[in-house]
């Protein structure tokens, strides 16, 4: 891949400097003020078990907290720099970065324009900018899912296939190692390469027969590395006739592990079956270089899922429970979320996207190759699967529409080289016809409002694009109507590409702490960043603090990871027997669970050492006044034009309707006098 890079570099000194600027941006974009937003419940997680791991306490996998990558990474970092809330978001603005210059690695396959576009769109990506400042796993699986692509289509393609394989066996290991949403991409690409084995029609190369049996490598390479992976499936089976082998979220605190030893005997000769299945069809088709391609996809599995080999359990619970616990929880449904959510979580950030695949329809229908056919199919089945799994969460959207940045940049570029041959005092001319189309329909209108001006310039677009080639009887030279296409479709991008900016800057900097933003998702409350650096200034003015916490409704975090080095003592509110025993009156902090607090509100107020009781937000959530009964009841809310005006507004401004949900803590404070 470096290689390829430096090669890239050598070639086109142009393509070269454009790379430089895009990565320079990337790295403002992703390490500025990095520490500035509250960490997330779920950061917290990946943080204190990291943390842990760099003071040599081990680390046991456990798939609540997804693939043990990002905490062997994190370990790393805090024992080489320390441990701090920047260095915890280290590792996914890393890879945020890399990200940005993955297009370049397919310009064999898409040009250089088309690798610039999608590396721009990438780059300025709401979703991803977010993300890559957010420690969770999305934007480290994005890169390898992205990693596993190129390696898969330069093996269809390259003289070196072999070199190829390895690299893809080593990247489809490494996906299962960083997030359970990988099963999803492998299932996809497994599919793909079974029917493009199979069938000419979508493969339109002098050397068709050979791309048809490297898809065919491409699929037994999967099957016969992954067929283990796969064995909890036999669970589902298996709880048809009362073996517990993949146990629900609410019947055991190891979800999707096997719950007794008949169980667990079951499941381990599942595993050693496949792996007999995995061996012999390996073998045969692959011959002895099916042992390489087998030894680099477990060697890095083993690796990292035993903990560099102190945990050789773990081997066990990534082969069986990753999945496992990804079955057991579809019960759960956690979020709750309407089947169309992740279509409000694209429109409302991604619509930049959204038009230009909807313009590849319109401008590109006859003109897709096997690679766009790849990303499209890729797209549409995320759509399916991820709408169809019970968990409907923000950071999702990550692997969904990855695929559509580089169909994206593949769009723009076919479109927007039309525009360079017309002569520069025509295209004038058309935008000079455009501005006035557009000022007549603020008149008409009568648009007081920047949201009804969008929704006029649109409808002027669509208008120029349709209308026109529509009236039988209109005579107008065809080559004016393709040029205001053209001149329109630039406008277009350019407003729509600013408005996306700005959604960008809104979302990880301006807005980043408050879930006015739909991927702001039950994001802890600013108060609590604040309280910390309060708590923080007096351990060091009295040189110590004793605090208590309450861990009712899942309290405990971030506060573990925030008192990681404090003297805590956590208590669970709802246990009446911690009211009776528990002195609360030592400690110089007491945070309380707000639902909870006037249980023990007469105790505490009894006492002049606490004076200082004050009521904060614990975490916020977005209001989610988006769900709808039914279809019909969201027909009725998108035909009042007041409603339509208000999602324009919420997607370009992220105004919206509603009161922010909230938890609220209880802080109580000995006063001041008492610390003397």
């Amino acid at each position: 891949m470096l290689l390829r890079i430096k090669s890239l570099i050598n070639s086109d000194n142009n393509v070269a400097y454009i790379m430089a600027a895009i990565f320079f941006i990337s790295i403002l974009t992703r390490f500025l003020l990095l520490d500035i937003r509250a960490i997330h419940h779920d950061e917290s997680l990946h943080g204190y078990y990291s943390w842990a791991f760099s003071r040599g306490n081990g680390f046991v996998h456990n798939p609540l907290m997804h693939g043990p990558l990002i905490f062997h990474l994190n370990a790393f970092l805090f024992f080489i720099f320390g441990d701090s809330n920047y260095i915890l978001r280290v590792v996914p603005a890393i890879f945020g970065c890399i990200l940005t210059l993955l297009p370049f690695l397919f310009i064999k396959f898409i040009g250089n324009k088309a690798a610039i576009f999608s590396s721009i769109i990438i780059l300025f990506s709401p979703i991803i900018l977010y993300y890559s400042r957010f420690a969770r796993n999305d934007v480290i699986i994005a890169t390898v899912s992205l990693l596993l692509v190129y390696s898969l289509f330069s093996y269809l393609y390259s003289s070196k296939k072999n070199n190829y394989l390895l690299i893809f066996s080593i990247f489809l290991s490494l996906g299962f190692c960083i997030k359970e949403t990988h099963y999803i991409t492998v299932f996809f690409i497994g599919t793909f390469s079974l029917v493009c084995s199979n069938f000419n029609i979508l493969i339109k190369t002098k050397s068709k027969i050979i791309i048809r049996e490297r898809f065919s490598d491409i699929f037994v390479l999967i099957f016969t590395l992954t067929i283990p992976l796969a064995s909890p499936l036999i669970g589902i089976i298996g709880n048809i006739f009362n073996i517990n082998m993949i146990p629900g979220v609410t019947n055991s605190t190891r979800a999707g592990y096997p719950s007794d030893n008949i169980s667990l005997l079951i499941s381990y000769l599942s595993i050693f079956l496949t792996f007999i299945i995995s061996f012999t069809v390996g073998i045969y088709w692959f011959k002895k270089k099916w042992i390489v391609l087998f030894s680099g996809f477990w060697i890095v599995f083993i690796l990292f899922f035993s903990s560099l080999g102190f945990n050789p359990n773990g081997i066990f619970t990534g082969i069986w429970q990753s999945l496992g616990y990804w079955l057991a929880q579809q019960d759960v449904a956690r979020g709750s979320q309407p089947w169309y959510y992740f279509f409000v979580v694209i429109l409302t950030y991604e619509f930049f996207l959204l038009f230009i695949c909807i313009s590849s329809i319109i401008f590109l229908r006859n003109k897709i190759r096997l690679f766009e056919f790849f990303l499209i199919s890729w797209f549409l089945t995320n759509m399916l699967v991820y709408g169809i799994a019970s968990e409907k969460m923000p950071w999702l959207v990550v692997n969904i529409v990855l695929p559509l940045f580089i169909y994206s940049g593949i769009t723009i570029s076919e479109i927007l080289k039309n525009i360079a041959k017309m002569n520069f005092k025509y295209y004038l001319k058309y935008l000079f016809i455009l501005s006035v189309i557009i000022f007549s329909s603020i008149l008409f209108f009568n648009i007081n409002s920047l949201s009804t001006l969008i929704i006029s310039f649109i409808v002027a677009w669509f208008l120029i694009l349709f209308s026109l080639i529509r009236i039988k009887n209109f005579k107008l030279n065809k080559s004016l109507i393709i040029n205001f296409q053209k001149v329109a479709f630039s406008l277009v991008i350019f407003i729509l590409a600013i408005f996306s900016l700005k959604t960008s800057i809104d979302a990880s900097f301006y807005k980043s702490g408050i879930p006015d933003e739909i991927i702001v998702y039950t994001q802890t409350s600013p108060h609590v960043h604040n309280l910390v650096k309060d708590i923080n200034n007096f351990k060091e003015i009295n040189d110590g603090v004793l605090l208590a916490i309450d861990t009712s409704g899942g309290y405990q975090w971030p506060w573990a990871w925030y008192f990681r080095d404090f003297d805590v003592v956590y208590f669970d509110s709802t246990n009446q027997k911690t009211f009776k025993d528990r002195d609360f009156f030592k400690y110089d902090y007491v945070i309380i669970n707000s639902g909870n607090f006037l249980k023990f509100n007469s105790k505490v107020s009894s006492s002049d050492l606490y004076e200082n009781i004050n009521q904060a937000p614990f975490r916020m959530w977005f209001p989610e006044n988006y769900r709808f009964s039914s279809f019909q009841e969201f027909l009725n809310y998108a035909g009042n034009i007041n409603n339509l005006n208000y999602l324009i507004r919420h997607v370009a401004f992220k105004d919206f309707k509603g009161e922010i949900g909230t938890v609220d803590m209880t802080i109580i404070r000995k006063n001041n006098d008492s610390f003397d």
